[in-house]
């Protein structure tokens, strides 16, 4: 009880100190095309800067023989050109997670490195990556935005590539680099 007491004495006034300090949203983008929940936090902590902390899961992930099973974190931290949740910003973003593909996409389209895996699956694969990138908030009302936003990185995979027919371990410790796109989102976003 007493944690409970201070935990609320700390953010409660983090809350009230301005309008518009916080914002809770869903990259409905991200949620749709992979069939995961998503949720972020956003705390404005200077007119025009913010940070962000996004979530995301699919632990279930398998329909039509195809998986996407992964868990992922994404700090992040933007600078408004105008204001806070208002207009466009850039940001810098980090994340790490683990996933588990399969029987989902030809990957060697990205690079000549990236496995086909609509025959195989990468297990208990490590995500690690940093990135930059921008967006515009549009303001809906007092209290909903729409937010569009695109980025650009690099990320390091390491996973172990299986058969997708059987349970056939193929290379264990495969790694691969990536270069491209990081985030692409349309976030629905409720300000307190």
């Amino acid at each position: 009880m007493k944690k409970l007491i201070l935990l609320l004495t700390i953010l409660l006034p983090l809350g009230l100190s301005a309008q518009n300090t916080f914002a809770l949203k869903t990259n409905v983008l991200h949620d749709l095309s992979t069939l995961s929940l998503n949720v972020a936090g956003e705390y404005a902590f200077k007119p025009q800067w913010s940070a962000e902390l996004s979530a995301s899961v699919n632990s279930w992930g398998s329909w039509g023989g195809s998986k996407l099973q992964h868990v992922m974190l994404q700090p992040e931290v933007k600078y408004w050109f105008c204001e806070k949740f208002n207009g466009w910003f850039v940001d810098a973003h980090a994340f790490g997670g683990g996933a588990s593909v399969g029987k989902f996409w030809d990957f060697s389209t990205i690079g000549p490195r990236f496995p086909d895996l609509r025959n195989y699956e990468l297990k208990d694969a490590l995500m690690l990556g940093i990135g930059v990138g921008g967006g515009y908030d549009f303001i809906l009302n007092r209290h909903w935005n729409l937010e569009l936003e695109a980025g650009i990185g690099y990320m390091y995979i390491l996973g172990d590539e299986y058969d997708g027919e059987t349970p056939t371990l193929l290379l264990k410790g495969s790694e691969f680099d990536y270069i491209g796109p990081t985030k692409l989102a349309v976030s629905i976003m409720y300000l307190f």
